[in-house]
């Protein structure tokens, strides 16, 4: 054989390994997860994938459902970045498409910014007892109200949250549906949004300074307890801790709270003049007529109540009266309150 003959072959060898090369680089490329372009892959999978970010999901469990599904080489790299953003404690729950053909910083932006997502909103606002959410649920039209206020009432049904370093021994889950804005998926339930509510309070409320119930003289729950009066008492920022001073003054002397919140909780009556039937309601929630605390929060306490109910103001008030539409009066005499009582505006 010639020479050029044999560099004749040895070309063509060699171009057959580069064929086979190419096809081999090509059926990895379709196969890998991370690097699909749309195309079905080995394993009958398109390169789209569904998946579902629920509300209270940390950047950890995202990283990790997008390693899973192989949206990410490494869930690491994903909580890394999310966290250079500085946006941690910002992805947006809802169900997605993401590609696998997109890049991690497009998939990062992607849940931040919600771009995409199937949700609707809920706004559950701090002071809202479980009867008022199960109306603004009601009105909403995605989740059955009714069904919602009698699953609070079945606290055996959930894993009820840490409050402190223990979980309460509770009859109702009022005070522990944490206030918060929530993305509702499609076909989601009250038994679903409950549980959300639960895992956000225990996630939401770890860090407060629960050992400060004790100093007062009350348990990690009481808190609660108090922490609901204080929002529906308080209008003002400035005056939660005033009103937290006043509950455990009056406690401190076994004086009745005298406060009219948790009547309007006893008769479900939120709006309006409280009648004298309902000032004599014979219901432990009466707090005219019964010493000490409710037997249990009377609404979903914000953290702003929650830390003013374990860091009341170093105060000897005993009264408090409104003196216009949003502020009180507070005092520790009896006859100036009964001064002031007489000129609080009509509400």
């Amino acid at each position: 054989m010639s020479c050029r003959a044999t560099r004749r072959v040895v070309v063509l060898g060699g171009l057959a390994v580069l064929i086979v090369i190419i096809v081999v680089a090509a059926v990895i490329a379709a196969t890998s997860g991370g690097a699909s372009t749309g195309a079905t892959t080995a394993s009958g999978k398109t390169g789209v994938v569904e998946i579902t970010v629920k509300s209270g999901m940390s950047a950890t469990q995202v990283g990790q459902l997008l390693e899973r599904n192989g949206l990410v080489k490494s869930s690491g790299d994903f909580v890394n970045l999310v966290r250079a953003k500085g946006k941690e404690n910002s992805l947006h729950p809802g169900t997605y498409l993401l590609k696998r053909s997109d890049d991690l910083t497009s998939l990062v932006d992607q849940l931040i910014s919600g771009a995409g997502a199937e949700t609707a909103k809920v706004m559950i606002a701090e002071g809202l007892a479980a009867g008022q959410i199960a109306a603004l649920l009601t009105k909403q039209g995605r989740i059955d109200g009714a069904d919602y206020q009698r699953l609070v009432t079945q606290p055996s049904k959930f894993t009820i949250p840490k409050v402190g370093a223990n979980v309460p021994k509770v009859s109702t889950l009022e005070g522990l549906l944490f206030p918060s804005t929530y993305f509702l998926e499609d076909g989601e339930t009250a038994s679903q949004l409950i549980s959300t509510q639960l895992s956000a309070f225990e996630a939401k409320t770890a860090k407060l300074q629960w050992s400060n119930a004790s100093k007062l003289g009350v348990t990690p729950y009481d808190i609660i307890i108090v922490a609901s009066m204080i929002e529906k008492e308080a209008k003002v920022p400035e005056e939660r801790a005033l009103v937290s001073a006043v509950i455990y003054n009056r406690l401190k002397k076994h004086m009745s709270l005298g406060i009219d919140a948790t009547i309007r909780y006893a008769v479900n009556k939120w709006t309006g003049t409280l009648s004298e039937a309902d000032l004599q309601v014979a219901s432990p929630y009466n707090t005219r007529l019964n010493k000490g605390l409710p037997p249990g929060p009377i609404c979903s306490p914000g953290l702003a109540a929650l830390e003013a109910a374990l860091s009341p103001a170093n105060v000897d008030y005993l009264y408090y009266v409104l003196k216009d539409a949003n502020h009180h009066f507070f005092t520790a005499s009896y006859d100036e309150f009964l001064k002031a009582k007489a000129k609080e505006p009509s509400q």
